[in-house]
């Protein structure tokens, strides 16, 4: 398999596998909303721009080329190709991440937070005839 289908599919199946299981029963946990994720090795939080986890590849590829078609880089140990062909070549193993945005989970529990803290803040701000303090 080429390295970039490999790295396709994986990414399109950790996508698809977070939206199955968010649509699951008890799915609404899966990357909910929160006030803050903690700061991980693969997790970290982008603000509005959502949750993002790295997916990190470390793979042994093989350098072929062949007339017209060009250089592939093949992922060794994917897959099974027929043939009674023989190809020689040298393994070499590749390492990098790419960061990625989770799809968004529940956040109403988030958004009911919010305003919760907006209305305690509020509060905290009226004087005692229920006008505004002077800041």
């Amino acid at each position: 398999m080429d390295l970039k289908d490999f790295v396709t599919a994986t990414l399109q199946q950790i996508i698809d596998g977070v939206k199955q299981a968010q649509s699951a029963e008890g799915g609404d946990h899966i990357n909910a909303e929160n006030s803050g994720v903690p700061g991980g090795k693969n997790v970290f939080s982008s603000g509005s721009y959502g949750t993002f986890t790295l997916v990190e590849f470390d793979v042994n590829v093989s350098a072929e080329s062949s007339g017209k078609a060009g250089a592939n880089l093949k992922v060794f140990g994917v897959g099974v190709e027929g043939g009674g062909g023989h190809k020689s070549g040298t393994a070499n193993r590749v390492a990098f991440a790419i960061p990625v945005r989770l799809p968004d989970g529940d956040t109403t529990k988030a958004e009911a937070s919010r305003r919760k803290n907006r209305s305690q803040i509020d509060a905290a701000n009226r004087g005692k005839d229920g006008g505004w303090m002077a800041r």
